[in-house]
């Protein structure tokens, strides 16, 4: 009999901790745009009430700062800028967007991984080229610079 009940406590004492490992967000200054699991895309402006956040969302944070707070086992993937932030759980972390497009990120509490997302790559622009339709020759223009 012990050990029915001592199984059943623990059972339901990691059930209890799951059940309130959460993803909130703080001190908000502009809007949040939320991605849902299911892909469902949600704007929040920062008066607004914000929805129940789910594990497997990802947030951005539009302008402004914001504090982004995980509890129990529960972790979130923050877009900022030209950042992203993996915020680990049990963790708070403080997220600035600057005028300047900077970013600053104070961690709190707990752990973050702040990440510079890779720029796209862009094929140099050919030198342009003068094409003599008559005799259907091409060649390249040189400017006296070059």
């Amino acid at each position: 009999m012990k050990i029915k009940t001592i199984f059943l406590l623990g059972l339901f004492t990691i059930l209890a901790i799951n059940a309130f490992a959460a993803i909130d967000i703080t001190n908000r200054t502009a809007k949040v745009k939320i991605f849902m699991p299911d892909g469902k895309q949600i704007v929040v402006d920062k008066d607004k009430p914000l929805p129940t956040i789910p594990d497997g969302a990802t947030i951005t944070i539009m302008g402004g700062s914001a504090t982004i707070v995980t509890t129990g086992k529960s972790t979130v993937s923050v877009t900022i800028g030209n950042y992203a932030v993996n915020v680990k759980e049990d963790s708070k972390v403080n997220l600035v967007l600057n005028k300047d497009k900077t970013v600053g990120a104070t961690i709190i509490l707990g752990q973050a991984e702040v990440l510079r997302k890779a720029e796209a790559y862009h094929e140099p622009t050919p030198p342009p080229r003068e094409i003599d339709i008559l005799k259907g020759e091409e060649k390249q223009i040189i400017s006296p610079t070059t």
